[in-house]
């Protein structure tokens, strides 16, 4: 059995577009690495047709879950189950990039002292933004920072996203949704978690607890209690890795160019936010890089 699992969830609510461009970009660029691919199906009961169109010719073991819980709970149950001795985790949307896109994310892991990589990471912090920009708001006046935080909400117009920042608002009126007590200030570094890796080994230290809801699902990502920073405290390193096959340490990120960032031209694997700064004007790639890297910015 090959030592390497390549996890990638497919959820029933999101339609078979996402699997079809994945299994595209998968035939496109092989691994380069022997590994076996793993798809979750989450959320099916039945109507496997176009899934089984879409993955015929495709070696891969299926295993299923049921529709609860987020992204991040998915993958750490497949840890679970699995015997595998390291696995990568890919998102719903995820799409690989370059050639033996794999084997760069593995050698890298395998590194001494490495305990985390990811195709993405960012400085930014739900706590608050880069300084200069929240001190260019504060000194706007109340109705245009009001205007300017309208139009940054709206940017994501699905009614998923729009109702979790309904439900944010209504946990911080409750006390339970605290940014400044879960999360560092930026700069913040952390592995974005729609394409990372790690051993079994350590993925079994770093089990969350209940992720149900996107505000969990964040503070593990990004929290001063979550993956990137546990990692990091344990004396591990946190990296991520481009197509160059260069695994960048935190401080170097903004120059990988593969997160919000020139023209994302080292990325390794794509996945909706990617895309979202790639499909952008101008203007809102400059907002989004500067949210990202502060004066380190160079949007492309």
């Amino acid at each position: 059995m090959a030592e390497v699992a390549v996890v990638h969830l497919v959820r029933k609510q999101n339609g078979p577009a996402p699997l079809c461009r994945f299994i595209e970009s998968w035939r496109a660029y092989p691994p380069g690495l022997d590994h076996e691919l793993v798809i979750v199906f989450k959320g099916f009961e039945e109507d496997f047709t176009r899934y089984d169109e879409l993955l015929d010719g495709v070696s891969h073991r299926r295993i299923f879950m049921a529709d609860r819980g987020l992204d991040l709970a998915s993958y750490f149950e497949a840890a679970l189950l699995l015997d595998y001795k390291y696995f990568c985790f890919l998102n719903s949307f995820s799409r690989v990039l370059a050639h033996g896109w794999l084997e760069l994310l593995f050698r890298c892991i395998r590194s001494e002292g490495v305990g985390l990589v990811g195709a993405t990471g960012s400085h930014q912090s739900i706590a608050g933004g880069y300084t200069k920009q929240e001190l260019d708001l504060r000194a706007l006046t109340p109705g245009t920072q009001f205007a300017w935080r309208v139009r940054r909400a709206l940017r994501d117009r699905r009614p998923n996203a729009m109702s979790q920042r309904a439900i944010r608002l209504v946990l911080r009126l409750a006390g339970v949704w605290r940014p400044a007590r879960d999360f560092a200030p930026f700069p913040n570094p952390h592995v974005r978690t729609n394409a990372f890796m790690a051993s079994r080994d350590i993925l079994m230290r770093m089990r969350p607890g209940s992720i149900r809801m996107k505000h969990s699902a964040y503070k593990f990502e990004s929290g001063v209690e979550g993956l990137t920073s546990r990692i990091r405290r344990l004396g591990q390193k946190a990296l991520v890795v481009g197509r160059d096959g260069r695994g960048y340490e935190p401080e170097t990120w903004p120059l990988s160019n593969t997160f919000w960032q020139s023209r994302e031209e080292n990325l390794l694997v794509a996945d909706n936010q990617t895309e979202l700064y790639m499909e952008a004007d101008a203007a809102t790639r400059a907002e989004l890089a500067q949210y990202a890297w502060g004066d380190q910015a160079r949007p492309g």
